[in-house]
């Protein structure tokens, strides 16, 4: 077994899900870098903040998310964005999305 094969083989290793293509849904590098951001939670501006783009242009890069993935919201986006493998898929229960926080006591 070569060095690269005893890597492959470790559990950590085989555990990291294959995503998906993105050329295979016409997205651009700069659309999934919007919809990792929209995953991430934040709004259209502070997208735009983080990436030095108008949210005018984040706004059109999310139509075009949603019109290539056959959706009309971001949830519904995100969602199956993660089934076809553009997003990584949840690993533990924090990285579920979380409702508003509720004081608790």
């Amino acid at each position: 077994m070569t060095r690269e094969d005893a890597v492959l083989a470790e559990p950590a290793v085989l555990s990291i899900p294959k995503l998906t293509e993105p050329a295979e849904y016409k997205m651009t590098p700069r659309e999934m870098a919007v919809l990792t951001l929209l995953d991430e939670g934040l709004t259209a501006y502070a997208i735009s903040r983080r990436l030095g783009i108008k949210e005018a242009t984040v706004i059109k890069h999310k139509e075009n998310i949603y019109r290539k993935l056959a959706v009309h919201d971001r949830v519904t986006a995100l969602r199956k964005a993660r089934h076809l493998g553009l997003l990584p898929p949840f690993t533990h229960e924090n990285d579920a999305p979380r409702g508003p926080s509720t004081p608790v006591g």
